[in-house]
């Protein structure tokens, strides 16, 4: 409801006053209202993923995907909304495919990419790297932010935190999505504090056999 109130209230506003507000303060308003409607429409898609899955109305789409042009289309969703943002990446030297639903894991890495933005206080650096661990593909988000506290990281695929931070626009529901998505391929997801600051958040994915990894 909060996103819903801020709308309102901006809306109401502009259409109440005006002719006496100036143009910089109807810039911010619309601003605020659209970046509202953005945070609603993700977490309509969340939720609409989550439960579709959860009832199993809906089946994975699995193709052999190749992971510089999931990357790609990843980081091309990701920088619409964070423009001014920073991904450093990084990916195997060799040619890796995955068989996954690449619309759906494009989700979970967007949704740990905006929870890095939105809940890593203080980071100056986000990275997207992806390595190869014997017949695993191994996906990880991780910036040198303020960390995640214990109680959280217990819970934070858990889907029972408050999804809203201190600004607003919070991502954890999507991390309860994220490890939905994960479980359906079969795989594995974690989150960590890294030894040096900061956190990473991660998921492991069968890697094509028929390629070789080594």
């Amino acid at each position: 409801r909060t996103p819903l109130t801020g709308i309102y209230g901006a809306t109401s506003t502009v259409t109440e006053n005006y002719s006496t507000l100036t143009d910089e303060s109807k810039l911010e308003l619309l601003k605020g209202v659209k970046e509202d409607s953005e945070w609603l429409i993700r977490m309509v898609e969340n939720l609409l993923s989550v439960t579709k899955l959860n009832d199993g109305s809906v089946r994975l789409s699995k193709t052999p995907t190749v992971i510089d042009e999931l990357i790609d289309s990843v980081l091309s969703k990701f920088y619409k909304r964070y423009p001014n943002e920073t991904v450093k990446v990084s990916t195997p030297d060799e040619f890796v495919s995955v068989a996954m639903d690449a619309i759906l894991i494009e989700q979970v890495l967007v949704n740990m990419l905006e929870n890095s933005v939105q809940h890593a206080s203080g980071h100056t650096e986000i990275s997207l790297a992806v390595r190869t661990e014997e017949d695993m593909a191994v996906f990880e988000v991780a910036d040198n932010g303020c960390g995640i506290e214990e109680d959280i990281l217990a819970e934070i695929f858990s889907g029972k935190l408050d999804s809203r931070d201190s600004s607003g626009h919070g991502m954890r529901i999507g991390l309860s999505v994220c490890a939905s998505i994960i479980k359906a391929h079969g795989g594995e997801i974690y989150a960590k504090n890294a030894k040096d600051g900061g956190a990473i958040l991660g998921f492991k994915l069968e890697a094509d056999k028929s390629e070789d990894l080594e």
